[in-house]
């Protein structure tokens, strides 16, 4: 088989085979994207860890909320869980059972509430990340440079195509 040399010719002068596209499309993308790959799985590793880390977080807190008379108080985990009810001194005892529900549901409902606001806003800087970071595995690469014209394509299919021949068919 004769040698290529700089400048493209073969040594025997005759002129180097053309490269398929399967060969072109493998120069081209090959190495661009394994790169974007290996980022792409890094990004990935990087939101589950940053993801795993709130939820223990979270998993540890607890929202405690008191009665405004500072009688009872309502401790409820991250899933809004009641993990304690206090009585801080005797007055619930003179309080009637109706009135005694009423608060503790009361004390729980906005426990909970303060509980999922505090998750909520542990969460916020995650949201949408996933979203983010599909559309940017495709945006500006290789792949995406190749697959506009195909969505485009299919995005005039089942269009009625425009008329040939330029005018007026009088």
């Amino acid at each position: 088989m004769a040698e290529q040399n700089d400048s493209g010719v073969r040594g025997d002068g005759s002129a180097p085979r053309p490269r398929s596209a399967r060969e072109q499309f493998e120069s081209i993308l090959g190495s661009t994207l394994q790169e974007q790959f290996d980022e792409m799985q890094q990004q990935v590793r990087e939101h589950t860890e940053k993801l795993a880390s709130v939820q223990r977080e979270l998993a540890a807190r607890t929202s405690t909320v008191r009665s405004k008379d500072r009688a009872i108080s309502v401790t409820v985990g991250a899933q809004g869980d009641v993990r304690e009810i206090k009585f801080h001194n005797e007055d619930y005892r003179r309080m009637d059972p109706a009135r005694l529900g009423k608060a503790l549901v009361e004390l729980i409902g906005r426990a909970q509430t303060e509980s999922a606001e505090a998750a909520r806003e542990a969460f916020e800087p995650l949201r949408g990340r996933g979203a983010e970071m599909r559309r940017s595995m495709l945006a500006g690469s290789p792949v995406e440079e190749l697959l506009a014209p195909i969505r485009e394509m299919t995005r005039n299919l089942g269009q009625t195509p425009p008329p040939r021949g330029g005018g007026n068919d009088a």
